[in-house]
């Protein structure tokens, strides 16, 4: 039996230069501006747009946990205005905070778990295909 020794290549590498080769948005808009964001991202994880990287084995985990990230950044962000007296009780950021946001943060968080058990059952297939 021959072992044969695959060295890994520039073309191999999965992840970006940057610590998230993602792009994502911005700062705190509006309501609708921010509800464009976050259904842009929704049609990226439920496929129906491309995804912005292409890894068959990171794209799932990667591009969740970036928009779980800047959803969790808006959320933050929100917080922080209504600490500072700047978003009511009731207004519309407050119930977009409380309502869509909130929404979101848990399909995106799901979709990290699915994208790490993705990789996990990946690694044990690789792991098995390389003790055969």
């Amino acid at each position: 039996m021959a072992i044969q020794i695959r060295r890994g290549t520039q073309k191999d590498a999965q992840m970006g230069r940057r610590l998230l080769s993602i792009e994502i948005g911005l700062g705190l808009d509006d309501v609708d501006s921010l509800w464009e964001e976050i259904q842009g991202y929704v049609d990226v994880l439920l496929g129906r747009k491309e995804s912005p990287i292409d890894s068959p084995y990171l794209a799932m985990m990667e591009v969740a946990t970036a928009y779980y990230a800047r959803a969790q950044e808006i959320d933050a962000k929100i917080h922080a205005a209504e600490r500072q007296g700047a978003i009511m009780r009731g207004s519309p950021l407050y119930r977009f905070r409380t309502g869509e946001l909130r929404a979101f943060i848990e399909l995106a968080r799901k979709c990290a778990d699915l994208g790490s058990r993705r990789l996990s059952m990946e690694d044990l297939l690789e792991r098995q295909r390389y003790e055969e």
